[in-house]
């Protein structure tokens, strides 16, 4: 991304995907989300710190950028303390139907990409990593039909059958759009 008008709208599509995730955890008042989501940054900054260790400011900067992974991995830890495995589905009795249809979409997302790329010619993580702006987008429609689902379910349950939906199709959605709009993002930016 560079500083032409098409990567400023990039950029400000990404600032705007993470002000949505803030406003998400903020207006949930879960302290197992928000002690989640602050533990996933350094998480990821240190991943990317053990990747990269001669750029000093990388880790810092760079887990908002990947913002969809920063909350992947807080997903992971708020995981185990929110949800019950029921026959029917997820159960997420105690956190609000938002805040939880975000994580869960979110790490469905990531555990998607990351279980389909082998399959798939790593194309999935290609796109994971390299098309941030597109990824924030999936991940947003993502999270708009968990919470569509969460909201029409009597309990709070996410049924198991759209959690493996989710989980296959967003990260070949992925791989079909940026074959197909990564050419158009390079030649816009």
């Amino acid at each position: 991304m560079t500083a032409t008008l098409g990567g400023w709208l990039l950029i400000l599509l990404l600032l705007a995907y993470l002000l949505h995730i803030l406003w998400r955890q903020i207006a949930a008042r879960s302290p197992v989300a928000i002690a989640s989501f602050i533990a996933a940054y350094f998480v990821l900054a240190a991943f990317f710190r053990l990747s990269e260790p001669y750029t000093p400011l990388r880790p810092v900067w760079l887990p908002f950028v990947y913002s969809y992974s920063w909350l992947a991995i807080a997903a992971a830890l708020w995981l185990p303390a929110s949800a019950c495995p029921t026959r029917r589905g997820l159960l997420l009795p105690a956190e609000s139907p938002r805040i939880a249809a975000l994580l869960v979409s979110q790490l469905c997302f990531t555990l998607g990409s990351l279980l389909t790329a082998p399959a798939l010619e790593w194309r999935p993580m290609a796109a994971y990593v390299m098309l941030p702006p597109l990824m924030a987008v999936l991940s947003y429609l993502l999270y708009r039909v968990f919470l569509f689902s969460l909201q029409r379910s009597k309990g709070g349950i996410l049924s198991w059958r759209l959690l493996l939906i989710g989980t296959i199709a967003a990260p070949i959605t992925s791989m079909w759009l940026g074959g197909w709009i990564a050419p158009i993002l390079l030649g816009w930016t």
